[in-house]
């Protein structure tokens, strides 16, 4: 079957050609999955998981957005690019017609990062940062209330900058420990003005077509954009290094981040032993995804430290043990059953971007080297 252009098909919306042809696009980035799968199990079939995850996500997003002009903040974030298992992801839906306003009340989140964003994952230029604003830089209330104002002209106050080709606002609060912590509450709401007409039409043969469009768009576009970064990071097994910034651009994290990646392929009787020295930074913190870049089941596993539950050794370093088997000493990163993945490291708010130390050992060598130099 030949993959014919939607936007050529008939907008019958009863004509098959529109749904089959969106099915046989996601059939070939299912074969795309194959093709880079690594020739085990647990990856293909993770892999599968990781196409349905963006189907279900990219159908749910595009086939029922919220107005903007009634924005809703959704929690309902997918498992993408080293999604980092310290984040509380938000993301709701504008228009760089309106001015908006936030406001809610931090509880126990350790940072809340805003970021208003053009463009897309998946899409050809990207997902664009055009402001950002830190939760330290707001003016915090004694009961922890904050508000802020999005919109293109500077105001009084605390502020996130929009341009007329926004779309959208990500918010990432940082959770130090997710089991106890209590996320912040948050909400947003359009600033009343007469420029406001947005009156949503019942569903049409067109709008159901340009929905498939995005969906197929993003799914394919995002499955293609984090398979190079693995390549990328597979291409110096063991090792972790700084990202290159080709790679950021198109994926825009947050603007105050030092990222560094890799990956690891171990045997079953080795591991990867990671050293490093932190810069002085806000916050900082290592975590294992697996092959497709999701983060691991980090709520039942320990598969990521930061900065508050890390414990450094007698001079002053952190070494972690990433391996799917138990050392039973401090800073082991579980693999979860993976033999193979991807690693985050992100400083945040840092005076400079150190390196970062990998060796590649036998699990008995590995820990006599960590008891040695523990003790």
């Amino acid at each position: 079957m030949e993959l014919i252009n939607m936007t050529d098909a008939s907008e019958d919306l009863f004509d098959p050609i529109i749904w089959d042809n969106y099915c046989y696009q996601i059939l070939k980035i299912g074969n795309e999955i194959i093709k880079n799968s690594p020739e085990n199990e647990l990856d293909r079939v993770e892999g599968y998981r990781y196409l349905a995850r963006l189907v279900n996500y990219s159908l749910s997003k595009f086939l029922d957005p919220p107005s903007p002009i009634r924005p809703i903040i959704d929690y309902n974030s997918p498992r993408i690019g080293g999604d980092n298992p310290d984040f509380v992801y938000g993301q709701t839906l504008i228009s760089g017609l309106y001015d908006y306003r936030i406001h809610g009340n931090k509880n126990d989140a350790f940072n809340i990062s805003f970021g208003s964003y053009y463009g897309g994952l998946g899409s050809d230029k990207g997902l664009q940062c055009s402001g950002n604003i830190q939760l330290k830089e707001l003016s915090i209330g004694a009961d922890g209330e904050f508000e802020l104002i999005v919109s293109k002209n500077n105001n009084q106050g605390d502020w996130l900058p929009i341009i007329h080709e926004t779309n959208s606002i990500l918010i990432r609060q940082t959770l130090l420990n997710r089991e106890v912590d209590i996320p912040a509450d948050i909400s947003i709401e359009l600033i009343k003005t007469s420029t406001v007409d947005h009156i949503k039409q019942p569903l049409t043969s067109s709008q159901f077509l340009n929905t498939l469009n995005l969906s197929g768009m993003f799914v394919e576009g995002v499955v293609k954009q984090f398979l190079h970064w693995t390549h990328n990071f597979k291409s110096k097994p063991n090792e972790i290094n700084p990202t290159d910034p080709d790679l950021l651009k198109f994926a825009n994290g947050d603007p105050d981040t030092f990222y560094h990646n890799g990956y690891f392929e171990l045997n079953s009787d080795e591991v990867l032993l990671v050293e490093l020295a932190p810069p002085n930074c806000e916050y900082w913190n290592i975590q294992v995804t697996n092959y497709w870049l999701e983060s691991l089941d980090y709520m039942d596993f320990c598969t990521h430290f930061n900065h508050s539950n890390a414990r450094a050794d007698v001079d002053g370093k952190y070494r972690f043990i990433i391996s799917p088997k138990d050392p039973g000493l401090y800073n082991w990163i579980n693999t979860v059953e993976h033999s193979r993945g991807c690693i985050s490291i992100r400083w945040n708010i840092a005076d400079n971007n150190p390196d970062v130390k990998t060796e590649l050992l036998s699990f008995e060598n590995a820990v006599s080297k960590i008891i040695k130099l523990r003790h």
